[in-house]
């Protein structure tokens, strides 16, 4: 036996390669694919991989994998030493000498022929020897390969993200990435949509294209859409893709607008707004159609918009990536990314990279610091992603920041992520941190009022965290009684604000369990 065990990044993932591999080897039949995560238990994952007394062990590796690999493979290699090992994947197609005396074999690029020929010297050579120590991979034809979308695939992304393919590689050649160096390939339409017809009823999460520019085929992606929209009953799910903002046009951003609420997600990748820094890294992009069509889907409130910021480019100094941030921000999308450089294998950028770039030899191979931007001001971009994701990302908080996140967004996280980064925090820790900050230098009457709408609008909990309760005595209880709030059917709050104005005022917010989870509220100087 062979078995594949794919190690993902959390649980809810299953790596869509294996079930390539697997489906397209003549030798199909003797593979087992085995789906753990880094947050599993090592020994428990050496167990599952050695059970059966595989012949082969086959492990994809990434680079949010590798450190965990590394760790299993020398586990195999003390405790199973009769057990050939395999890697493939990005995170071993570059620079992977200092393994080969680790391991078996090494298989480069992608992986379908590869690992084939792979197996079929093993049975050819009775699991002996290899012939090769690396086996090179090559582009595959589209049109040969075999669905990995089989039965084994649905029992193992049942109730999890999966994960769906209808391109390789990527039309632009950005510096930083991979996915432009072999070009855009992508499947036939009817395949494409044949293998979605496979996902109709499917029990999953979410359906996330794992195409790095899904709209650079304009037509081919706009057919994919309306495919989705006019078969949308059928599908108990959303579908992910990521976009390139620029390049799309009124068809498409229409055919958004026309599509059911929450049936798409987009992640649009924006990366900077420094001209400079676009330029090069070999970025082509129109920053103004990126606005302005950013504008436009967000606007169309039907999907869930996510952007990205890459801190650590060439040419990106602390003051325009703090600009960046701001001007992003301040299109409203519902989530905002600040990620940071990762200086990848076989990338180009890391070719062009001279001393004055300083970033880690260790996965992920973030960026310490640049000729631009200094390790401190890294650190201080840090303090305002961590606050960014923990608040706004949460979508948890909406009415509060709209309310008080006015002039530089950027500095406003900045403060607040200097207070929690690096901590671990409840819910209501993170509530009265946010609390304490605003009251500092706001009326702690709206203060606390928003955040307690904001708080019901999201949790359905009938306990208030500690800075938002208020005085519950005999005169509130028998308020209620008159008004018919029963609390076994209710649960009732008072706050000093209207619920609409933010002015001040004497309102009761209430939920009505009667009618599943019912937000209400009730001005109670007209009572």
């Amino acid at each position: 036996m062979i078995k594949i065990v794919a190690i993902n990044s959390k649980y809810v993932h299953t790596l869509l390669s294996p079930y390539y591999l697997k489906e397209n080897c003549d030798y199909k039949d003797k593979i087992k694919i085995v789906q753990c995560n880094i947050n599993q238990n090592l020994q428990d994952v050496y167990n599952l991989a050695v059970s059966e007394n595989p012949k082969v062990i086959a492990l994809p590796c990434y680079i949010f994998n590798i450190n965990f690999v590394l760790q299993l493979i020398e586990l195999i290699k003390n405790q199973s030493p009769q057990i050939k090992i395999v890697l493939g994947g990005p995170e071993v197609s570059f620079e992977y000498d200092y393994l080969l005396d680790k391991v078996d074999a090494i298989i480069t690029g992608e992986g379908e022929n590869a690992f084939n020929q792979l197996v079929c010297d093993l049975e050819n050579n009775n699991y002996n020897v290899l012939p090769k120590k690396v086996y090179i991979g090559s582009k595959v034809d589209f049109n040969s390969l075999r669905s990995p979308y089989s039965k084994d695939y649905f029992d193992d992304v049942q109730n999890k993200i999966a994960y769906f393919e209808s391109s390789r590689g990527c039309p632009y050649s950005c510096a930083y990435c991979m996915s432009g160096e072999d070009g855009l390939r992508c499947f036939d339409i009817a395949r494409t949509i044949a293998e979605l017809e496979k996902f109709k009823g499917a029990n999953i999460r979410v359906l996330k294209f794992v195409d790095r520019t899904f709209n650079a085929k304009k037509t081919y992606a706009k057919e994919i859409l309306r495919y989705l929209i006019n078969n949308y009953k059928q599908f108990d799910f959303g579908f992910h893709f990521e976009i390139a903002a620029d390049i799309l046009d009124d068809e498409f951003i229409s055919l958004v607008a026309s599509s059911p609420k929450g049936l798409f997600q987009f992640e649009v990748g924006v990366q900077s707004f420094n001209e400079k820094t676009l330029s090069n890294v070999v970025r082509k992009t129109d920053l103004q159609k990126v606005v302005d069509n950013l504008i436009k889907l967000i606007n169309a409130g039907k999907s869930h918009i996510h952007t990205d910021l890459i801190a650590g480019l060439p040419y990106e100094n602390y003051h325009s990536f703090v600009a960046g941030f701001n001007k992003l921000y301040n299109l409203k999308s519902d989530m905002l990314q600040l990620g940071f450089l990762k200086v990848l294998k076989g990338s180009r950028l890391k070719g062009m990279l001279d001393n004055g770039y300083k970033y880690s030899n260790m996965p992920p191979y973030e960026i310490i610091s640049t000729p631009y931007i200094s390790e401190l001001e890294l650190q201080q971009l840090k303090f305002t992603e961590e606050a960014c994701d923990k608040y706004y990302n949460s979508g948890l908080f909406k009415r509060t920041l709209e309310n008080f996140v006015k002039e530089n967004p950027f500095e406003f996280y900045f403060r607040l992520g200097k207070l929690i980064y690096g901590r671990s925090l409840s819910l209501f820790d993170r509530i009265d941190i946010l609390f304490n900050f605003l009251a500092k230098e706001n009326d702690i009457s709206i203060v606390k009022g928003i955040m307690t709408i904001d708080y019901m609008e999201t949790n359905n909990s009938r306990i208030l965290p500690n800075c938002l309760k208020f005085d519950y005595d005999k005169n509130f209880a028998k308020m209620l009684k008159e008004l018919g709030i029963d609390k076994k059917k209710y649960f009732a709050v008072k706050i000093d604000i209207d619920p609409i104005s933010y002015k001040r005022g004497n309102y009761l917010l209430y939920v009505d369990y009667n009618n599943g989870y019912d937000l209400k509220y009730m001005n109670l100087e007209k009572e």
